[in-house]
């Protein structure tokens, strides 16, 4: 039950978050391997998009909303809706009901608060680690669909998938089954970091704002809270990881499926610094930011809420 009350709150709060989600992977993919003040010109190798400086349409969380209205319409703002339920369904169903286990059997319980923070960081790496191999290639299919647009307002790769069916089955028929978790090793580092910090720092508030009487009144209010200040931290350490893992899972591929921008995590972190600064590893923060602490108050509150519910019919 833990395992389906995890899946089912991430799914709701995933359609609230996926604009956000839309408009992260686009900032973070513009102007990629380009300085911020790059020559005008082609994209990166690999790549069948322009980037030109000083135009991009992305530059603001306002205009990037913008942006996608004018080119795509409504629609736009939930591209990649399907994949991106389904994976937060299935790598939360299985990230947090290993976590609640743990909890329930108090593995994350330390004999001082400082202990305890470090066994909730071990077991939400742990459970992020095991729920993203699981969902790995919706991941990736669904960065592939929502880095997809046209002109001057596509970024990245453009992989041709009409859908999140087609995607895996075209994959599948071209790469086999590797090809469907090339880029792994990017989403298990970030969610690893993400799992620990958002986990990690939610049980911890919880406990801390369980000395006051207004949030012992409420479930509701308490994993609010407790998930506001969860969702800052979660989004400080893992987005420069988020932009690896969107980078390695939306870049081309030669005919052997190896990536055609970057070998590994180590190589797209490096090339990313090194053309990009530390701005290009923290590229879309501030999306990413309004993606993650509405999807962590409506994850991790539905969560509790669904928890209690279960506690008051069933006992």
């Amino acid at each position: 039950m833990d395992f389906l009350l995890g899946g089912c709150a991430a799914t709701c709060a995933g359609f609230f978050s996926n604009p956000f989600d839309v408009i992260k992977t686009r900032q973070q993919l513009h102007g990629e391997l380009l300085g911020r003040t790059g020559p005008t010109g082609p994209g990166p190798a690999g790549s069948n998009t322009t980037t030109t400086s000083g135009t991009n349409p992305y530059s603001s969380v306002i205009r990037s909303f913008r942006s996608i209205l004018r080119s795509e319409g409504v629609l736009g703002l939930q591209k990649g809706l399907v994949s991106a339920l389904a994976f937060q369904f299935a790598m939360n169903s299985v990230r947090l009901g290993i976590y609640q286990t743990a909890e329930n059997c108090e593995w994350t319980r330390g004999d001082t608060q400082a202990t305890t923070l470090l066994r909730s960081m071990a077991w939400g790496g742990l459970s992020g680690v095991v729920g993203s191999t699981i969902a790995c290639p919706l991941y990736m299919v669904k960065t592939q669909i929502q880095a997809r647009s046209h002109g001057k307002y596509a970024v990245g790769y453009q992989h041709r998938h009409t859908s999140t069916l087609d995607a895996l089955t075209g994959i599948y028929r071209t790469h086999g089954i590797r090809g469907l978790w090339r880029g792994y090793p990017g989403i298990v580092t970030r969610t690893a970091v993400g799992s620990s910090a958002q986990l990690a720092t939610f049980s911890t508030c919880k406990d801390l704002f369980a000395q006051f009487d207004w949030a012992r009144e409420s479930v509701a209010i308490t994993a609010f809270a407790a998930s506001m200040v969860s969702g800052f931290f979660t989004c400080v350490f893992m987005s420069p990881f988020d932009v690896i893992a969107t980078r390695l899972f939306n870049q081309g591929v030669d005919a052997q499926g190896r990536g055609l921008l970057y070998r590994s995590v180590v190589d797209c972190f490096t090339k990313t610094l090194r053309a990009e600064g530390l701005h290009g590893l923290y590229k879309g923060f501030v999306p990413n930011y309004w993606r993650i602490a509405p999807h962590t108050i409506l994850n991790l509150t539905f969560w509790d809420q669904f928890k209690a519910w279960r506690d008051l019919y069933y006992g």
